[in-house]
């Protein structure tokens, strides 16, 4: 529970008054009634702030009974820890990933926003405590008048006009036409609002958890672009390799295109067979360009997201790293603890529920104190010096009978806010399982179907070998061999995509997880 403190205190305006008036006797001025105590006791007795519901609290009956206590799709079984990027075991790949975490705009901006909420939790927070400033008075005032001069009436004060710019009285009994007079002082003022129910202190709690769901999304995007860049990266990498299969695929179309040349000088081979081969070459050719362009792309947007200029010459390897391990699984439950988002929406749905408790609060009595005092001097032309001594002692209680129902309804909405935050992080956190799942499941699949178009391009390599050798001995045709060939860089191609996929999909699992997979007991 989070114990109210005495420093608990709203803000109220105050003013200072320095002028030429009447004082009382020192010994009146102390005496301090009991309801200043019985205030001042109030501020240390308040009502405790409840504290906000967290993580599965939240959720729905219907969502938590359908949560399971471990991951359904198929997996290891290892525990998590954080520093996830650097699992990939690529130094070149880290490297861009710090760069681009302390260079990329769009972070800088979102820490900016943090702090901006930190401030504004700040601002909030100076409503606990007392308000107290120093005013310095010099004014020179004048009159003219006429009228009933011997009665000693009062004259006309017409008071503020728009701002309040006067510091001084002017009460003067006077029997003269005209005056003119300086007025001169210093004074100190000061107020407290006890906040007996809590209402400054459920404002100030709200603001720490709107911060605090900043800071939250802030290591989201921290986390979103690490993943981001590591995808792109694997992306350039798949692109390599897209274009390294088809130069090899281009060679060895050319290589035949020069074979079935001779052959058809010869009289082995027509033309038929020749431009099948022309074909197949021009397709060969196509699918290089296409992937230097992806990788240029690929290239050029880990420039921009790392705040460099897009040129397309960052230097990124051409092969995959080595092969990462089997995906380890974790609780729902730690989920709900680290994920950054889900952690932004659990404390969202705090700020909603203290707003809510606010609202409540400001339908009751409020409590305040205030006081001020100080030295003032008015000399009147021709009469004389009068100094003053001024002090204000002052309570109230402020307590709302009738606003057309205003308050109420502002609780209200509070209220459904909160409903609807509960409502949101419901739905966030079953996506978050989701993305879990799905990410668990894909990787599953995925290191099933390189299996196997491992083993379809070593044999198919091997077949475009020996169909080369019964090519020579005239055993097969060159349709055959075109065929063996295209169905070799099929596989080589989808065998690279697949490849790339797992590792995009192993940065997703990272994300949806939160962190890191921990390493097993003994290593």
């Amino acid at each position: 529970m989070i114990k109210s403190k005495l420093t608990g205190l709203a803000s109220s305006t105050w003013l200072i008054h320095l002028s030429e008036t009447k004082t009382m006797p020192l010994s009146q001025s102390m005496k301090l009634p009991h309801f200043y105590i019985s205030v001042a006791g109030f501020g240390l007795l308040g009502c405790t702030i409840k504290p906000a519901p967290k993580g599965a609290e939240i959720l729905t009956d219907a969502a938590k009974a359908e949560i399971p206590s471990n991951w359904q799709a198929s997996n290891d079984s290892r525990p998590l820890v954080p520093g996830w990027i650097r699992s990939f075991n690529d130094s070149t790949l880290t490297r861009i990933v710090e760069d681009a975490l302390i260079r990329n705009p769009d972070l800088k901006s979102a820490y900016a926003l943090v702090e901006a909420s930190q401030a504004a939790v700040r601002v909030t927070a100076a409503s606990l405590y007392p308000r107290v400033a120093m005013k310095g008075l010099g004014e020179r005032q004048g009159r003219e008048m006429s009228g009933n001069l011997g009665l000693g009436i009062n004259p006309p004060d017409l008071g503020s006009v728009g701002v309040d710019l006067s510091g001084g009285s002017t009460d003067i009994n006077t029997v003269d036409s005209s005056m003119g007079r300086w007025i001169t002082g210093i004074g100190i003022g000061a107020s407290w609002e006890a906040d007996v129910w809590g209402r400054v202190r459920s404002k100030r709690a709200s603001a720490r958890a709107d911060s605090a769901a900043l800071e939250a999304d802030y290591e989201f995007a921290r986390q979103s672009l690490a993943a981001s860049v590591a995808k792109a990266y694997f992306s350039t990498i798949e692109a390599s390799q897209q274009a390294s299969n088809a130069r090899e695929a281009l060679g060895l179309y050319e290589e035949y295109v020069s074979l079935t040349g001779k052959r058809k000088e010869q009289g082995f081979s027509s033309d038929y067979e020749l431009a099948q081969l022309k074909s197949r070459t021009a397709g060969a050719q196509d699918t290089l360009y296409a992937a230097e362009a992806a990788r240029a792309q690929a290239i050029r947007a880990i420039e921009v997201v790392t705040s460099y200029y897009p040129s397309g010459k960052l230097s990124v390897r051409a092969s995959f790293p080595p092969q990462v391990r089997s995906v380890p699984s974790g609780l729902p439950s730690e989920l709900l603890e680290r994920r950054p988002d889900l952690i932004a929406a659990e404390r969202r749905f705090a700020a909603s529920f203290h707003r809510a408790k606010e609202a409540r609060a400001a339908r009751l009595p409020r409590f305040a104190l205030s006081a001020n005092g100080g030295l003032g001097t008015a000399q009147l032309d021709g009469v004389g010096v009068v100094n003053a001594v001024n002090w204000t002692l002052a309570n109230g209680i402020v307590q709302p009978i009738f606003f057309g129902g205003e308050l109420k309804a502002a609780e209200d909405i509070r209220k459904a806010e909160q409903r609807a935050a509960a409502a949101s992080y419901t739905s966030t956190a079953l996506q978050a399982f989701k993305q879990v799942e799905d990410a668990l499941d894909s990787d599953y699949h995925l290191r099933r179907r390189e299996g196997a178009l491992n083993d379809m391009v070593t044999h198919s390599a091997t077949a475009v070998k020996l169909g080369k050798v019964q090519l020579d001995q005239g055993q097969t045709d060159m349709f055959t061999i075109l065929r063996l060939v295209g169905e070799n860089l099929a596989a080589k191609m989808e065998l690279t995509k697949i490849r790339a996929s797992r590792l995009r999909e192993r940065a997703n699992l990272h994300l949806a997880l939160g962190g890191d997979f921990r390493a097993p007991s003994g290593k």
